[in-house]
Protein backbone atom coordinates (compact mmCIF):
# COMPACT_ATOMS: atom_id res chain seq x y z
CA UNK A 1 0.00 0.00 0.00
CA UNK A 2 2.98 2.22 1.13
CA UNK A 3 4.16 1.86 -2.92
CA UNK A 4 1.20 2.59 -4.40
CA UNK A 5 1.07 5.96 -2.15
CA UNK A 6 4.50 6.94 -3.30
CA UNK A 7 4.00 5.96 -6.61
CA UNK A 8 0.77 8.29 -6.89
CA UNK A 9 2.99 10.69 -5.09
CA UNK A 10 5.77 10.78 -7.58
CA UNK A 11 3.14 10.88 -9.97
CA UNK A 12 1.72 14.03 -9.12
CA UNK A 13 5.42 15.60 -8.62
CA UNK A 14 6.02 14.74 -12.40
CA UNK A 15 3.07 16.44 -13.32
CA UNK A 16 3.84 19.66 -11.56
CA UNK A 17 7.35 19.51 -13.13
CA UNK A 18 5.64 18.96 -16.70
CA UNK A 19 4.17 22.31 -16.13
CA UNK A 20 6.38 23.96 -14.41
CA UNK A 21 8.50 22.98 -17.69
CA UNK A 22 5.74 24.34 -20.07
CA UNK A 23 5.75 27.46 -18.31
CA UNK A 24 9.99 27.91 -18.15
CA UNK A 25 9.87 26.77 -22.13
CA UNK A 26 8.19 29.77 -23.21
CA UNK A 27 10.27 32.20 -21.65
CA UNK A 28 13.58 30.18 -23.03
CA UNK A 29 15.26 31.60 -25.85
CA UNK A 30 16.07 28.05 -27.68
CA UNK A 31 18.93 27.44 -30.27
CA UNK A 32 18.84 24.06 -31.76
CA UNK A 33 22.52 24.31 -33.95
CA UNK A 34 21.42 21.09 -35.96
CA UNK A 35 23.70 18.22 -37.88
CA UNK A 36 23.09 17.81 -42.12
CA UNK A 37 24.65 13.89 -41.47
CA UNK A 38 21.56 13.80 -38.97
CA UNK A 39 17.98 12.84 -40.95
CA UNK A 40 15.44 11.35 -38.27
CA UNK A 41 12.87 11.23 -41.17
CA UNK A 42 15.02 8.47 -43.13
CA UNK A 43 16.85 6.54 -40.47
CA UNK A 44 16.81 6.28 -36.51
CA UNK A 45 19.41 6.53 -34.15
CA UNK A 46 20.73 6.22 -30.77
CA UNK A 47 20.82 10.06 -29.00
CA UNK A 48 23.79 10.65 -26.23
CA UNK A 49 23.75 12.85 -23.12
CA UNK A 50 24.40 13.68 -19.95
CA UNK A 51 22.19 13.36 -16.90
CA UNK A 52 22.35 16.44 -15.92
CA UNK A 53 21.78 17.82 -19.29
CA UNK A 54 18.46 15.80 -19.73
CA UNK A 55 16.57 19.11 -20.47
CA UNK A 56 18.10 20.06 -23.51
CA UNK A 57 17.18 16.75 -25.63
CA UNK A 58 13.89 16.38 -24.13
CA UNK A 59 13.11 20.24 -25.06
CA UNK A 60 14.85 19.64 -28.05
CA UNK A 61 13.85 16.02 -29.58
CA UNK A 62 10.48 16.32 -29.27
CA UNK A 63 9.41 16.95 -32.86
CA UNK A 64 10.81 13.40 -33.51
CA UNK A 65 8.19 11.34 -34.58
CA UNK A 66 9.22 8.17 -32.99
CA UNK A 67 11.34 8.10 -30.00
CA UNK A 68 11.63 6.45 -26.57
CA UNK A 69 13.75 6.76 -23.61
CA UNK A 70 14.56 4.32 -20.81
CA UNK A 71 13.94 5.27 -17.11
CA UNK A 72 14.45 3.86 -14.12
CA UNK A 73 11.97 2.24 -12.06
CA UNK A 74 12.70 4.11 -9.13
CA UNK A 75 10.64 6.70 -7.74
CA UNK A 76 13.01 8.96 -9.76
CA UNK A 77 11.96 7.36 -12.28
CA UNK A 78 8.07 7.77 -12.33
CA UNK A 79 9.12 11.85 -11.73
CA UNK A 80 10.75 12.05 -15.31
CA UNK A 81 8.22 9.61 -16.48
CA UNK A 82 5.25 11.79 -16.56
CA UNK A 83 6.56 14.82 -18.05
CA UNK A 84 8.63 12.69 -20.85
CA UNK A 85 4.97 10.95 -21.68
CA UNK A 86 3.13 14.08 -21.61
CA UNK A 87 5.59 15.30 -24.54
CA UNK A 88 5.44 12.46 -26.23
CA UNK A 89 8.20 9.97 -25.53
CA UNK A 90 7.72 6.13 -25.23
CA UNK A 91 8.67 5.24 -21.26
CA UNK A 92 10.65 1.56 -21.33
CA UNK A 93 10.88 0.68 -17.88
CA UNK A 94 14.67 -0.31 -16.93
CA UNK A 95 17.81 0.70 -15.63
CA UNK A 96 21.54 0.27 -16.42
CA UNK A 97 21.83 -1.50 -12.58
CA UNK A 98 19.28 -3.75 -12.81
CA UNK A 99 18.35 -6.27 -14.93
CA UNK A 100 19.91 -4.43 -17.60
CA UNK A 101 20.37 -6.98 -20.01
CA UNK A 102 16.42 -7.39 -20.63
CA UNK A 103 16.43 -3.31 -20.59
CA UNK A 104 19.18 -3.50 -23.25
CA UNK A 105 16.81 -6.22 -25.22
CA UNK A 106 13.18 -4.34 -24.98
CA UNK A 107 15.80 -1.45 -26.09
CA UNK A 108 17.00 -3.02 -28.95
CA UNK A 109 13.27 -3.94 -30.31
CA UNK A 110 12.44 -0.64 -30.30
CA UNK A 111 15.31 0.61 -32.13
CA UNK A 112 14.78 -2.26 -34.85
CA UNK A 113 11.10 -0.83 -34.82
CA UNK A 114 12.31 2.47 -35.95
CA UNK A 115 12.51 4.03 -32.78
CA UNK A 116 15.09 6.76 -31.79
CA UNK A 117 16.55 5.98 -28.34
CA UNK A 118 18.01 8.41 -25.83
CA UNK A 119 19.09 8.02 -22.07
CA UNK A 120 21.60 9.71 -20.22
CA UNK A 121 24.89 7.58 -20.33
CA UNK A 122 25.73 7.93 -16.77
CA UNK A 123 22.53 7.33 -15.27
CA UNK A 124 20.98 6.41 -13.06
CA UNK A 125 23.04 6.67 -10.65
CA UNK A 126 26.50 7.58 -11.52
CA UNK A 127 29.28 8.07 -11.44
CA UNK A 128 28.84 11.52 -12.94
CA UNK A 129 29.98 11.92 -16.73
CA UNK A 130 31.13 8.67 -16.26
CA UNK A 131 30.09 6.19 -19.39
CA UNK A 132 28.82 2.98 -19.25
CA UNK A 133 28.48 0.61 -21.55
CA UNK A 134 24.64 0.03 -22.24
CA UNK A 135 23.68 2.26 -24.98
CA UNK A 136 27.15 1.21 -27.06
CA UNK A 137 26.28 -2.14 -26.46
CA UNK A 138 22.58 -0.93 -28.31
CA UNK A 139 24.30 0.93 -31.26
CA UNK A 140 26.77 -1.47 -31.88
CA UNK A 141 23.75 -4.75 -32.03
CA UNK A 142 21.45 -2.64 -33.61
CA UNK A 143 23.58 -1.59 -36.20
CA UNK A 144 22.90 2.35 -35.84
CA UNK A 145 24.92 5.14 -35.11
CA UNK A 146 25.35 6.21 -31.31
CA UNK A 147 24.82 10.81 -31.69
CA UNK A 148 26.43 12.75 -29.31
CA UNK A 149 24.78 15.81 -27.79
CA UNK A 150 25.97 18.78 -25.84
CA UNK A 151 23.68 21.56 -23.80
CA UNK A 152 24.39 24.82 -22.52
CA UNK A 153 22.12 27.33 -20.07
CA UNK A 154 22.96 31.11 -19.94
CA UNK A 155 21.88 30.65 -16.35
CA UNK A 156 20.32 27.62 -14.87
CA UNK A 157 19.36 25.82 -11.26
CA UNK A 158 22.21 23.43 -10.69
CA UNK A 159 20.98 20.72 -7.74
CA UNK A 160 24.16 19.97 -5.91
CA UNK A 161 22.92 17.49 -3.87
CA UNK A 162 21.53 15.57 -6.53
CA UNK A 163 24.51 13.09 -7.61
CA UNK A 164 24.30 14.39 -11.56
CA UNK A 165 24.17 17.85 -10.64
CA UNK A 166 21.50 18.31 -12.45
CA UNK A 167 20.59 21.88 -14.30
CA UNK A 168 17.03 23.27 -14.56
CA UNK A 169 17.34 26.76 -16.97
CA UNK A 170 16.14 29.77 -15.31
CA UNK A 171 13.32 31.36 -17.25
CA UNK A 172 14.10 33.79 -20.10
CA UNK A 173 17.60 32.63 -20.05
CA UNK A 174 18.83 30.99 -23.09
CA UNK A 175 19.59 27.30 -24.07
CA UNK A 176 21.59 25.92 -26.93
CA UNK A 177 21.24 22.29 -28.29
CA UNK A 178 24.03 20.97 -30.02
CA UNK A 179 23.48 17.72 -32.45
CA UNK A 180 27.37 15.90 -32.89
CA UNK A 181 28.72 13.95 -35.33
CA UNK A 182 27.10 9.98 -35.94
CA UNK A 183 29.67 7.83 -34.19
CA UNK A 184 29.74 4.19 -35.74
CA UNK A 185 30.47 1.70 -33.50
CA UNK A 186 31.99 -1.94 -35.23
CA UNK A 187 31.38 -4.96 -35.16
CA UNK A 188 34.80 -6.01 -33.46
CA UNK A 189 35.19 -3.33 -31.59
CA UNK A 190 36.38 -2.64 -28.00
CA UNK A 191 33.44 -0.93 -26.04
CA UNK A 192 35.48 0.38 -23.34
CA UNK A 193 37.38 2.37 -25.94
CA UNK A 194 34.62 4.06 -27.16
CA UNK A 195 33.10 4.85 -24.07
CA UNK A 196 36.16 7.30 -23.91
CA UNK A 197 35.81 8.62 -27.59
CA UNK A 198 31.81 9.11 -26.33
CA UNK A 199 32.83 11.08 -22.79
CA UNK A 200 35.45 12.88 -24.84
CA UNK A 201 32.91 14.39 -27.22
CA UNK A 202 30.22 14.94 -24.86
CA UNK A 203 32.32 17.09 -23.01
CA UNK A 204 33.66 18.71 -26.38
CA UNK A 205 29.63 19.49 -27.52
CA UNK A 206 29.05 20.94 -24.15
CA UNK A 207 32.29 23.03 -24.35
CA UNK A 208 31.19 24.11 -27.93
CA UNK A 209 27.54 24.52 -26.34
CA UNK A 210 28.33 27.19 -23.70
CA UNK A 211 30.14 29.10 -27.20
CA UNK A 212 26.64 30.24 -28.43
CA UNK A 213 25.76 31.55 -25.25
Amino acid sequence: MSDNKDTAKYKRYGLALYYLLQIVKKTLKIKIVNNENIDTKTDNYVFAFWHNKLLGPTLCLRSIEKKAVLASPSKDGELISVPLEKLGFEIIRGSSDKNSVSSLLTLLKHLKKGYNIGTPVDGPKGPIYEVKPGLLYLAQKGKKFIVPTGTAYSNCWIFNKAWDKFQFPKPFSKMVFLIGNPIEIPKNAIIEDYCDILKNELNRLDKEAEKYI
